[in-house]
């Protein structure tokens, strides 16, 4: 399963690059244009999102739970933050903050921080994906246990430890170094 999963990622990822390489063939009625840099932003965040789910749902088929595609993605993606070990805190807090704020709606704070420890709270705006129910038969609980669990194991690869809970329609966060 795993290689097979990890083949058919590779061929999506491969078709989508493939597609902004490919010559445009020129039309005198058609003009093309480029997305603007926000709807463009928002739809990869849309697909990435169906990407997960189209994994657990995958995973749930083949009779493995949300964890386990949760580790797989983690096992997959970890190597990808090492660059970042051992420069603190900042770097992940950045790139928790890209996540969220890629999303249309997405709000991030800093509440406080220490040389070793930093609060963060952010909404849920991938949760109005889910407002009509499940995606794919996976919930919003499933998916959000993914999304935030895989970076959880992803970065406690780098010696920092992240803890969430979600409270009504927001998480809060701690970072920290791990000793």
């Amino acid at each position: 399963m795993k290689y097979r999963l990890t083949a058919n990622l590779l061929l999506i990822i491969l078709i989508g690059m493939n597609a902004d390489c490919m010559p445009e063939e020129a039309s005198d009625t058609i003009k093309l244009t480029r997305a603007p840099i926000e709807r463009t932003a928002g739809y990869a965040v849309w697909r990435t999102d169906v990407y997960i789910c189209t994994g657990i749902a995958y995973a749930k088929s083949v009779g493995k739970s949300p964890d386990d595609f949760t580790n797989f993605v983690a096992e997959t993606h970890g190597e990808s933050l090492k660059p970042l070990e051992g420069k603190g805190l900042e770097p992940i807090v950045q790139l928790l903050h890209f996540i969220v704020t890629n999303y249309p709606n997405g709000t991030f704070e800093i509440i406080s921080e220490s040389e070793k420890t930093v609060n963060v709270r952010f909404n849920r705006p991938y949760s109005e994906y889910f407002k009509d129910g499940d995606i794919l038969g996976v919930s919003l609980d499933e998916f959000e246990k993914c999304l935030w669990g895989h970076a959880r194991i992803i970065f406690g690869s780098i010696g920092v430890y992240f803890e969430y809970h979600v409270k009504d329609d927001l998480i809060e966060g701690r970072l920290s170094i791990r000793e």
